[in-house]
C-alpha cells in the first residue's frame, strides 16, 4: 500500500459472504465504529456483505510517524487492500465526508472495484477555489480549537468530541447530547489519536472537479442545505458532473449522517444498492 512503512488495517465484516458486497469508507478522524447499527442492521437484512474499517493513522488500524506523508491515492489503495483481503473484487461504495473522497478515487483510478457510490456529505475538491471554502464562524471555531490546549484526560476529550459533533450538526434534526457523548466516550475509550495525518491527506490531493465526468459508476449524492463544512454547491457539483447521477438535497442537514435521518435515507440507500 504505497511506498512508505507496511500498514496493518483493522476490518470487520458482516453478513453473507456471498451477499451483494457494501464496503463504508469513513471520514477523517472518524472510526468504523461510527457507522451505526441503525445504518448496518437494514443492510444486512437486505442481504448485503457489509465491511467497514479504520482508515490508517485512525482507531485499531497502524498510526504512521508524522514524517510519512500520504494522499487520497494512498487511502483508495488501502481500500483496495481491505477488498482483495475480504475476497471481493469490486463492492458498493458508502463515503462519508473524506471517506466520500475516497470513494471518487477508487471510482476514477480503479473502477474495476467499484460496483456503485453513494456519497454522502463529501466535496469533488477541498481548496479547489471554484467551490465555497467552509464557513467563517466554523473556521474561526476550528482555529480556536487548533490552537487551545490538548484535552488532558478521559473527560475533556470526550467534550472536544462532543463539541465537535455540535459544530458540524445542522438544524433539521434536533442535537442528541446524550447520544452525542456515549459515542465521543466509545471513540474515546477505543483509540484516542488526534495527530492523524489525514487533514494533510485531503489537503495535498488534487481536485477531482475536472474528471467527474470520467465516473462510470452509478452515484447517489447525499448532502445537507446547512452543511458548514462543504456548502451544498459541492454536492451539486459532485451531481452536476457525475453522468447520470441521482442527487438527495436534505434541508437542513448539516456535514453529518444522524440515525435521525436514517428512516428517510436508507429506503434511497437500498434501492440505489438494488440497481
Amino acid at each position: 500500500m504505497g511506498d512508505g512503512p507496511p500498514v496493518e488495517l483493522y476490518v470487520e465484516a458482516f453478513g453473507p459472504e456471498d451477499g451483494e458486497p457494501v464496503l463504508l469508507l469513513s471520514g477523517a478522524d472518524t472510526q468504523c465504529t461510527r457507522w451505526s447499527e441503525a445504518l448496518l442492521d437494514p443492510l444486512l437484512e437486505a442481504g448485503h456483505r457489509v465491511v467497514r474499517f479504520d482508515t490508517r493513522d485512525c482507531g485499531l488500524s497502524s498510526k504512521l510517524p508524522a514524517s510519512v506523508g500520504y494522499t487520497l491515492a494512498d487511502l483508495a489503495a488501502d481500500a483496495c487492500g481491505v477488498l482483495d483481503g475480504e475476497d471481493i473484487g469490486s463492492a458498493h461504495l458508502v463515503g462519508r465526508s473524506m471517506g466520500g473522497m475516497v470513494a471518487q478515487v477508487l471510482a476514477l483510478d480503479h473502477p474495476e472495484r467499484v460496483r456503485s457510490l453513494i456519497l454522502l456529505c463529501t466535496t469533488p475538491g477541498l481548496g479547489d477555489e471554484r467551490l465555497p471554502p467552509p464557513v467563517d464562524w466554523l473556521v474561526d471555531r476550528m482555529a480556536e480549537r487548533l490552537f487551545s490546549p490538548s484535552p488532558a484526560d478521559h473527560v475533556e476529550r470526550v467534550a472536544w468530541l462532543v463539541e465537535l459533533d455540535r459544530l458540524f450538526a445542522g438544524p433539521r434534526f434536533p442535537f442528541d447530547e446524550e447520544a452525542a457523548v456515549l459515542l465521543a466516550d466509545a471513540d474515546v475509550s477505543r483509540c484516542w489519536y488526534p495527530e492523524s495525518g489525514h487533514g494533510p491527506a485531503v489537503n495535498s490531493s488534487p481536485s477531482r472537479l475536472d474528471r467527474l465526468g470520467e465516473v462510470g459508476a452509478r452515484t447517489l449524492v447525499v448532502h445537507g442545505t446547512a452543511d458548514p463544512v462543504f456548502p451544498v454547491e459541492h454536492g451539486l457539483a459532485l451531481a452536476d458532473g457525475i453522468p447520470g447521477a441521482d442527487l438527495w438535497l436534505v434541508e437542513g442537514l448539516g456535514h453529518e449522517v444522524p440515525d435521525a435521518c436514517l428512516p428517510d435515507l436508507v429506503p434511497r440507500l437500498l434501492e440505489h444498492l438494488g440497481g
